[in-house]
């Protein structure tokens, strides 16, 4: 949600018009003809939510993907036994580079286990922040973000998991909260400068300059940083609670983070000025702070601003147009 109101605003900012309706599939016949293949998804993600083991749900998943190809003629050709065969190969192919990462990471965890080094760095983090779960899980983003930056996902999350998850959860963080926390800055290792290899990549790619394409991917990213604390401070948004608070938190949520999106890259209905980007910034963290107090203020401001805004809507709309086809 946080990318697509990222580039929705930034795309509506300098004018860039989206693809004309005539020339876009229509929604009813691409999920006729293709709808069926969400089964396999489906199916992993019930199997993992009735509290079977991840690599269960993969297996399930794997094992549907061709009697679901099967159903429908439009994929029934992809299911072949030289397909099967390709696929299987490529399933090895692609398997060997997260094998290795994860026995490189085997190896880190040996030691911590052996060495008491887990225990001594959970005992560092909890002294550093002095009890205090902010500067705690401040550490642990660094932490996470060092650890992306020399190795890959998969293996910085692992090395997290032994030395630093344990001192979140010990000083109160939820298990789920605590993983996805870790997940979360492992992950975002790779758009953060210096070392940010997938930026690196697209940047080569596009032949664009290095560090601004790396402050680019940072601001589109920005809410991957603010979501990690949300799933901390409000675990509803991991489904841990009552619905009706799972619900409102989520959408409280939702809208903070679209309206972070519109400050950052200053659009919302129109161009924002600049007093109006504090306000919107203002009012994604009254949102995603878990307070029913800080959530009205935030929907309140949030209304004020739409309201503020909506009288002048269809003229940036009309110069978006003109900029976007020059003939009219």
């Amino acid at each position: 949600v946080a990318c697509f109101g990222a580039v929705h605003f930034e795309a509506k900012r300098h004018g860039i018009m989206g693809v004309p309706r005539s020339q876009l599939p229509r929604l009813g016949t691409t999920l006729r003809e293709r709808g069926h293949l969400f089964i396999p998804v489906l199916t992993i993600l019930t199997v993992l939510y009735s509290g079977y083991s991840a690599p269960l749900a993969a297996l399930a998943g794997t094992v549907l993907c061709f009697p679901v190809a099967a159903l429908r003629a439009s994929t029934r050709g992809n299911v072949r036994l030289p397909v099967i065969i390709d696929a299987m190969i490529d399933g090895a192919r692609n398997a060997l580079a997260v094998a290795l990462a994860c026995a490189c990471a085997g190896i880190v965890i040996g030691v911590v286990a052996l060495t008491g080094a887990g225990i001594v760095f959970t005992q560092a983090v909890i002294g550093l922040s002095q009890n205090y779960l902010l500067l705690a899980l401040l550490l642990t983003a660094v932490a996470g973000i060092v650890l992306g930056m020399g190795m890959p996902t998969t293996p910085a999350y692992i090395v997290m998991t032994s030395l630093l998850v344990p001192a979140l959860i010990k000083l109160g963080v939820a298990m789920p909260a605590a993983h996805m926390f870790a997940f979360y800055f492992a992950i975002l290792s790779a758009i953060t400068p210096p070392v940010a290899l997938a930026v690196f990549a697209a940047a080569g790619l596009a032949k664009a300059d290095l560090w601004s394409s790396g402050w680019a991917a940072v601001k589109i990213g920005a809410a991957g940083f603010i979501v990690p604390f949300m799933f901390v401070y409000e675990p509803a948004l991991l489904m841990i609670g009552d619905w009706p608070t799972i619900i409102w938190r989520f959408v409280c949520s939702v809208i903070g983070i679209g309206l972070l999106a519109a400050g950052l890259h200053g659009y919302l209905l129109r161009r924002a000025a600049a007093w109006e980007r504090i306000l919107l910034v203002g009012m994604a963290f009254c949102l995603v702070k878990p307070d029913w107090m800080t959530d009205l203020i935030g929907l309140g401001a949030a209304a004020a601003m739409l309201a503020w805004q909506w009288p002048s809507r269809d003229r940036a709309s009309e110069t978006a147009e003109a900029q976007a086809d020059p003939a009219k």
